[in-house]
Order: structure tokens, then C-alpha cells, then sequence
């Protein structure tokens, strides 16, 4: 199923599913990714309408202690060997925030000499006491609903708006991306979808690499030593040309280089795929497998990947991982939870 064909379920309207860094929620048909964080304890998303309205979604994680230096990591370490349990943090000030949020938001929109105002509902509980949240709306050179919340189950505090122009539906648009608004996993999988990439990984799991053109996308994430590729290409019968599949595995994936025989006739998705299992190979690629496990002594040293193209939406897809010994089945997993129609 892809991200155009994800649907309301009340209305049964179709929606644009929107992933990233453990966040997720659906807005209207065609809306996508502009602007994002990489990083995860602190970020953003921007995605935009094909008209005037536009989302924002800023995230922190107050209640996480940064392990800035050695002694940091040692003493973290040493408490959970004593089985010492963290003092649990303080609530975090909303009120607080949200007002420091929506004075920068004036300043900004009396330079353009406009009014500015706002209002602020005032603080509920919401799905079933795990969010303490606050509504707030403001207008002044367009307007936006919009809401700030922390969530008991991951720490996290988080700020989202719709903003749009006077004539511009954001109340509704607003509703309906509250109400499928999600701030971490639920199963420990993050679903990242983007553009028409819908795909899910292993929470454990951190994005290290990207790369997001219009004929390619890439996510890549890592975990002591152990790698995530995901890939989709556009146009398949384009991108493939007169390559067999076995043959445009051995030219878009790593395969060759590890020595892992593409093997045919694989079902995946339901489509006929092509899949290759081997080691890593070469004195440099065991050292760089060792030394980014560290300080763990289980390197990725395993690889496995498979290939498909899907016919009903003309697309090309590759995964690839680099695990340790000991984890079994991830390939398969994460496949399973690649959308490819």
C-alpha cells in the first residue's frame, strides 16, 4: 500500500502518511517533505501543501540526560549494574515553552507590520493521561492551529502546527493530522515514510545516511556495527533497461563486493525477487566492521539483501544488511514492512 493509497478512517478520504525519527502522522493527498532533522533527540519536520498551507513539527526530549563525557558513560553504566533507578524528571513547563514559541512567532509577524493574536486552550490530558497537551491557534499575516504536548511514555515535548492562509481550511487539516499524530513506536519499529517511500526499522536503530532525488531514495541506519540500507528507484522499466533483476542486483547493491550469489525466483511483496546472503570480505572492511561495533565485539560481519521490482507502481526496491551473527531474520523483517503498492 503506498503513501496516496493510506486512507481516513472515518471518511475514507485518502491521506499522505508522513514518517521520520519516530513520528508519524497522515495529512491530505500530494503533501510532502521539505525540510527535516537528522537527528533524534532534538529536531524538525516541515511538510508542505501543493497549495498555501504548510505543517511544522519541532520535538525535544527534556527528560534525556546527554552523556557528555567518559565519566558520564561510566557512571550511567555503573547505575544500571547496581540496578539504580533514575529519579524521575520534572514535568516540563508547556505553558512555558509554548510562550517563548508564540512571542518569537509575533516578533516575527509585527516586522511585517501585522497584528498579531493568539489564544491558548487551557491544559488536558489526552490519550487515556499519556500526553499533557495545550490547543493554541494564532493569527496575523496568515494563521495556523496548532498544539504542544509531552508525552509521559518517551519524554519527548512536542510542537506542531498547520499554518495557511486566511481562506485557507487549516482547522480541519489540523484535526485530522492530531488525531493520527503518533510521538514514538508502538510495536518498536519507527515507520519512515516520505515522498512515496513507506518503510519501518528496528527502533535501536539510528539514521546515518540519506539520499532523496527524484529518481532515488535512500535511508540508512545503523546500530553497533550492524547496517540498514532501504532503496527505491523510480521508472523501473527505465532504471532496468535490459538488465535482468540478478543482474541489476550485482550493479545497484553491494553483493558482488561481499561475495554473495544473487540468487532468482525469491517471492517478495508478491512480485519475483532476487536475494544474495554472504559475508563481509577484505582485511580494511572487517577492521571497519570491528572498529564501528566497539565497544561491542559482535561486528556486522553478515550480509544479506534483497531485490524486487514492483510492476504496479513501476518502482525498483533493494534492502540490504550488515548484522552480527547472532541476529536472525532481519532482512526479512524489515521487507516485510517496505510498502510497495
Amino acid at each position: 500500500m503506498s503513501t496516496a493509497a493510506q486512507s481516513n478512517p472515518r471518511t475514507g478520504e485518502p491521506r499522505t502518511l508522513i514518517g521520520w525519527q519516530g513520528v508519524r502522522f497522515t495529512l491530505p493527498p500530494e503533501w510532502n517533505v521539505t525540510g527535516f532533522s537528522t537527528e533524534r533527540g532534538e529536531g524538525y519536520l516541515k511538510v508542505d501543501s501543493p497549495d498555501t498551507m504548510f505543517v511544522q513539527v519541532k520535538w525535544s526530549s527534556p527528560g534525556t540526560p546527554r552523556a557528555r563525557t567518559l565519566g558520564d558513560l561510566l557512571l550511567a553504566g555503573w547505575r544500571r549494574w547496581r540496578g539504580q533507578i533514575a529519579a524521575a524528571p520534572r514535568p516540563p513547563d508547556l505553558r512555558g515553552t509554548l510562550d517563548r514559541f508564540l512571542k518569537e512567532r509575533a516578533r516575527r509577524t509585527r516586522k511585517s507590520r501585522a497584528a498579531f493574536d493568539y489564544k491558548v486552550k487551557p491544559e488536558v490530558e489526552e490519550a487515556g493521561g499519556e500526553r499533557l497537551a495545550h490547543h493554541f491557534s494564532w493569527k496575523g499575516a496568515g494563521q495556523a492551529q496548532g498544539k504542544i504536548w509531552h508525552c509521559r511514555s518517551c519524554g519527548r515535548v512536542m510542537v506542531a502546527q498547520v499554518v495557511g492562509q486566511a481562506r485557507d481550511n487549516v482547522a480541519d487539516v489540523a484535526a485530522a493530522m492530531f488525531g493520527s499524530m503518533r510521538d514514538h513506536s508502538e510495536d518498536g519499529w519507527d515507520v519512515w515514510a516520505l515522498y512515496d517511500l513507506v518503510a519501518a526499522v528496528p527502533e535501536s536503530f539510528r539514521l546515518a545516511a540519506h539520499k532523496l532525488m527524484s529518481g532515488q531514495l535512500r535511508l540508512e541506519f545503523a546500530r553497533r556495527g550492524e547496517r540498514i540500507r532501504i532503496e527505491r528507484w523510480g521508472l523501473a522499466n527505465v532504471a532496468r533497461k535490459r538488465f535482468t533483476l540478478k543482474e541489476w542486483m550485482e550493479h545497484a547493491t553491494e553483493a558482488r563486493a561481499h561475495r554473495a550469489p544473487a540468487r532468482e525466483g525469491a517471492d517478495i511483496q508478491g512480485h519475483e525477487g532476487v536475494t544474495a546472503h554472504g559475508r563481509v570480505c577484505g582485511p580494511i572492511a572487517l577492521v571497519r566492521a570491528v572498529r564501528d561495533a566497539l565497544p561491542s565485539l559482535r561486528p556486522g560481519t553478515r550480509y544479506d539483501a534483497q531485490v524486487w521490482e514492483c510492476a504496479e507502481s513501476n518502482k525498483l526496491y533493494a534492502v540490504q544488511v550488515w548484522r552480527n551473527v547472532r541476529t536472525k531474520g532481519l532482512l526479512e523483517e524489515v521487507v516485510a514492512r517496505c510498502e510497495c503498492h
